[in-house]
């Protein structure tokens, strides 16, 4: 028998990280089979919380991530919802016809009852219940109606249904990764099932489209878990054989005390693409939160992943994101890729920012820079200047903006070339030595640049950082950057002298 699993978002906001680790945790699980099936179901049930376009977009963010259902609701080519796979609809208020038939198939077993009760009277008893310190609960009133009175009512009066939660006994199963779990009925609500408006809950509508749609196992968050002795109950009450779950552990926020929230950051998927980040490392860090390979390990190919995956593996308890590690996660995997990639992502920030243009002919610099040759070339020369250095590709004008435009200095901002306990007259005076110097050297590669400027701090009996850093920050204009003898190297000879000379006008 095939491993069916299944994702089933609400269309009411943006894919959320702790979201794309469940959906993970089931693409991994479904891979190694046998013949594993992963679909997307949108449960669209509460329309008052719909956002337009949110399932286009949660599905462009799995795109993103090079994640795409094997049936369901997806995008075709064009990037246009559509559905795939013979047990359609996929999308729940398509469906509310089926949902209408097992409702009254609950109804006339005696499993589920209308009820009558009022907004207003069910306000007053949960205020009730408040005052007196009782767990917030339906007093099961309209389930003591006759099927006579209760089908009367109907015609004239709105109702819900609810479920008939048994008065005793327990419901218990073995989740896959927490073992043997019980409830007692008695704890439990008579849920909603369907509402007024004919549209079911979300706890109806899951057990019938997961029986209908062959779903095997159920991979979700732990925050559902007590939803389950509902749905389990719901499975006997149609004689249905129920799947197998699994609750995963929730994410917390770096703090390790609440629940992972846009107050520690971004955690919108999609908001990492728009960022710069790299699907591969994303992927790779989420599907290391709560499970491990029991190995020092730290990155694996999703093929290593899915072959090393073991649900049993996953913990139980609450596990941590960390940004820092995502972003450490994300650098290594940009250091791995080659140049030409590099070039490639880097490219987006550096049009944005006017940095550089597309011609008809390739780039082209957007300001007058005396750099020799091709600008594609120069573009991999920085890009392997700064590859270590960038944990995301939105930091590439920050770290590299200085090699398409000039610095530009003010009497005030021309402090950052004077070095730490230094001071802007001695370093004027050392600036006009060091640019006579280099303009002696003939050979300008980064080699002789060390060598030559090395015997120059010697001869002057100077400090490396009283020559290096005013060089390195005339340079650049910024803090942090790769080294002076590199700046030098990767500028040249005409444009590194014209940036030196620049400081000289501003202190002059």
């Amino acid at each position: 028998m095939s491993i069916r699993l299944r994702y089933a978002p609400s269309p009411t906001g943006e894919l959320h990280l702790g979201s794309l680790r469940t959906i993970i945790f089931n693409i991994l699980f479904a891979a190694q089979g046998p013949g594993g099936f992963f679909l997307i179901r949108v449960e669209d049930t509460d329309q008052a919380r719909a956002v337009e376009g949110s399932a286009k977009r949660q599905l462009e963010a799995l795109r993103w991530m090079g994640i795409e259902p094997d049936e369901g609701v997806c995008l075709d080519a064009a990037g246009n919802l559509i559905e795939k796979g013979e047990f359609g609809p996929y999308t729940q208020s398509m469906r509310l016809d089926i949902y209408g038939k097992y409702a009254d198939q609950l109804l006339e077993a005696g499993s589920a009852y209308r009820c009558f009760c009022t907004s207003e009277r069910l306000e007053q008893m949960r205020a009730e219940q408040q005052a007196a310190h009782l767990p917030p609960r339906y007093d099961r009133r309209c389930r003591s109606l006759s099927k006579e009175e209760s089908e009367k009512r109907a015609h004239n009066e709105p109702f819900v249904i609810r479920m008939a939660i048994p008065d005793e006994g327990t419901v218990g199963f073995t989740d896959i990764i927490r073992g043997e779990i019980s409830f007692q009925c008695a704890d439990l609500d008579d849920q909603i099932l369907m509402k007024t408006d004919g549209f079911p809950t979300y706890h109806l509508a899951v057990v019938v489209d997961d029986h209908l749609m062959n779903i095997t196992h159920i991979l979700r968050g732990e925050e559902w878990l007590p939803s389950t002795p509902k749905h389990l109950l719901l499975y006997k009450a149609f004689g249905w054989q129920e799947p197998l779950y699994a609750h995963v552990p929730v994410i917390l926020g770096p703090d390790g005390k609440h629940k992972l929230s846009k107050r520690d950051g971004d955690v919108a998927v999609i908001n990492y693409r728009d960022k710069g980040y790299l699907p591969e490392a994303l992927f790779n860090a989420l599907a290391f939160v709560g499970w491990s390979p029991g190995t020092e390990e730290e990155f694996l190919t999703r093929e290593q992943l899915t072959e090393k995956f073991k649900l049993e593996k996953a913990q139980k308890s609450a596990a941590v994101f960390s940004f820092e590690r995502l972003d450490y996660v994300n650098g290594w995997y940009i250091r791995q890729l080659s140049l030409a990639k590099v070039v490639e992502h880097m490219l987006p920030w550096l049009v944005g920012e006017a940095l550089l243009e597309k011609g008809a002919n390739g780039y082209r610099f957007t300001s007058e820079l005396a750099i020799e040759g091709a600008v594609e070339p120069y573009l991999e020369t920085v890009a392997r200047a700064v590859q270590e250095r960038l944990k995301h590709f939105d930091e590439t004008v920050e770290a590299a903006g200085f090699f398409f435009r000039r610095p530009e200095f003010s009497p005030e901002s021309v402090q950052i070339v004077v070095p730490k306990k230094g001071e802007l007259g001695t370093t004027v005076k050392i600036l006009e030595s060091a640019i006579e110097f280099l303009k002696g050297i003939p050979q300008w590669t980064v080699e002789v640049i060390e060598e030559r400027l090395h015997e120059f701090i010697l001869e002057g009996e100077y400090k490396n950082g009283e020559v290096l850093w005013p060089i390195r920050a005339s340079l650049t204009g910024a803090a942090g950057s790769p080294g002076a003898f590199e700046m030098l190297a990767i500028l040249g000879k005409e444009e590194s002298l014209a940036r030196l000379h620049a400081v000289l006008e501003i202190t002059s």
